[in-house]
């Protein structure tokens, strides 16, 4: 078996984006690892009863790594960021699949986060981006669906999070409270997969499926 390996930018990213590909195919995974580059003070708390969550949900121990960067700041900190990230990967297994930000992400630190990630993209097996609400331009080629219980634990984490106590310029970001934001992949995959029997989807794009 391999290992899974996300790398994301912030606490919050994983619930929002990752949540709906660890819960369908965590029993693919030898190992699972959770890779953050930033901190932030207000999220860590609910960050960790999240994670004790999703642990309890898919019974397994979920390996977690925070890189300790400060948010907003990643592009400065490139190249010790990237350093950091590779020197978490365990080359001697080799076989792994990497979950990341994608290219056409609007947010800065989510667009260092895939271009460090890139860099291993040789290296993985499946080398898979997740959507988040300030893409553009995202094309989605994989879908997954979420059930009503699978679908309100995801929007439980979430709703933790309080965008007033967020690290933002504008304080406009209120995607963390609106239910048309946790699910967008529905607008896609019901235009496409009519047959299919889910409520609620998250869309990711394969870049690399071996």
């Amino acid at each position: 078996m391999k290992n899974l390996l996300f790398f994301l930018a912030h606490l919050d990213d994983f619930e929002l984006a990752c949540y709906g590909y660890l819960i369908k195919n965590h029993k693919d995974y030898q190992n699972i690892t959770i890779v953050m580059a930033s901190t932030w003070g207000p999220k860590v708390k609910i960050w960790e009863e999240n994670l004790q969550m999703l642990e309890k949900m898919i019974d397994r121990k979920i390996d977690y790594i925070n890189l300790g960067q400060e948010q907003r700041r990643l592009n400065t900190n490139f190249d010790s960021l990237k350093d950091d990230f590779y020197n978490t990967i365990d080359f001697k297994k080799y076989r792994f699949d990497i979950i990341t930000h994608d290219m056409n992400d609007c947010h800065t630190d989510h667009v260092v986060v895939h271009n460090i990630a890139k860099g291993m993209y040789k290296y993985c097996e499946r080398f898979i981006t997740v959507y988040s609400p300030s893409s553009a331009n995202f094309n989605p080629n994989y879908w997954i669906g979420l059930n009503k219980e699978e679908y309100l634990k995801k929007k439980q984490m979430l709703d933790k999070y309080d965008i007033n106590v967020e690290q933002s310029y504008s304080k406009l970001g209120y995607y963390l409270q609106s239910d048309l934001h946790y699910d967008i992949g529905s607008c896609y995959f019901h235009e496409n997969f009519v047959n299919v029997d889910y409520e609620n989807y998250e869309c990711y794009k394969i870049l690399k499926w071996v």
